[in-house]
This record gives structure tokens, C-alpha cells and sequence, in this order.
């Protein structure tokens, strides 16, 4: 997972120091993941090739619940369908999910010999939703998401972000 977390900052550093005219973004976020059952924060970046066209990746880390750590990578694409008046824009989301768990069991069976105390795992899936980019400022979007990921865990994530435009 640390492996993860440093790939995802290298990406963003590299959008960010690139020599482009497209615009970066970069914040943080909530959000709830149904089947998981429990509240997550979010990192959250946003790469806009065009007025229509972005990449959205994400890492969420979910709040330990009933000794699982749940996480989760999304390399999303955004693409605008439409802009609704006095709001922003209406994006539809597809992408690629890794779904990751870690079960702890040293409360449950600490000390007990020949048995392992812990068992991980990850499963991909695809990411189908929308979301609305709503301009707060001239350099800060709010942007709330509601998308499906379809594969060997399937959950809805009902979220929001808030990026920062920094380039």
C-alpha cells in the first residue's frame, strides 16, 4: 500500500511539473462505500486533457470495521456530457478499480502458535458513475460523486471531493 501512495504522489508531481498547458487539480475528499459499510477519505487528482477529456486518479482509505482495512485505487477518465446553468458540469466516470483488504486478527487469536495473524487481498474491478464539478472559486471545485464499481467486490461509492486547481 505505501508502494501505492508513492506512486500515486509521482503522478501528480509529474502532471504537476510537466510542461503542458493542461489544467491540474489536486485535493481531498469523503466518501461512503455501501457494501464496504463505512466512511473513507480520499486523495483525489485530476489531470484535464481538454474541455471534455480528464484523468481523475484516486486512493481512498477506508476506517477499519470489524478488523478489515479496506482501500481502494481509482484510475478514472472523465468526460463532460454536459454544462448545466448556475451549477457546473455534468461528467460521466469509467475507469479501472483495485479493491484492497487486510483482516487483523490479533485481538481474536493473538498468541495462538502456527496461525497467522493477518490475510490481505485485492480484486480489480471497472468504475461506472457521474459527478458534477461545481466552481466554489476560481481555483477550488467541490465536486460530489456517485459511481459503481462492477468486479470482485462490487460497491457504490457515494461521495464528494474538493480540488484545488494549482497549474
Amino acid at each position: 500500500m505505501k508502494n501505492l501512495f508513492k506512486l500515486f504522489a509521482v503522478t501528480i508531481l509529474v502532471f504537476t511539473f510537466s510542461k503542458t498547458d493542461a489544467q491540474i487539480s489536486v485535493g481531498a475528499g469523503l466518501v461512503y462505500g455501501t457494501d464496504i459499510s463505512n466512511i473513507g477519505f480520499t486523495l483525489n487528482g485530476k489531470y484535464e486533457f481538454n474541455e471534455k477529456w480528464s484523468a481523475a486518479p484516486s486512493f481512498t482509505i477506508f476506517l477499519k470495521k470489524d478488523y478489515v482495512n479496506w482501500s481502494a485505487l481509482d484510475l478514472d477518465a472523465n468526460y463532460q456530457i454536459m454544462e448545466i446553468e448556475n451549477i457546473g458540469g455534468l461528467y460521466a466516470i469509467g475507469g479501472i478499480n483495485m479493491t484492497f483488504f487486510k483482516i487483523k486478527y490479533d485481538d481474536i487469536y493473538s498468541g495462538l502458535p502456527g496461525l497467522d495473524n493477518s490475510v490481505t487481498g485485492s480484486e480489480m474491478g471497472i468504475n461506472l458513475g457521474v459527478g458534477i464539478d461545481i466552481p466554489v472559486t476560481e481555483k477550488i471545485t467541490v465536486a460530489p460523486e456517485l459511481k459503481y464499481t462492477i468486479g470482485g467486490f462490487n460497491y457504490l461509492h457515494i461521495g464528494a471531493k474538493a480540488l484545488y486547481t494549482i497549474k
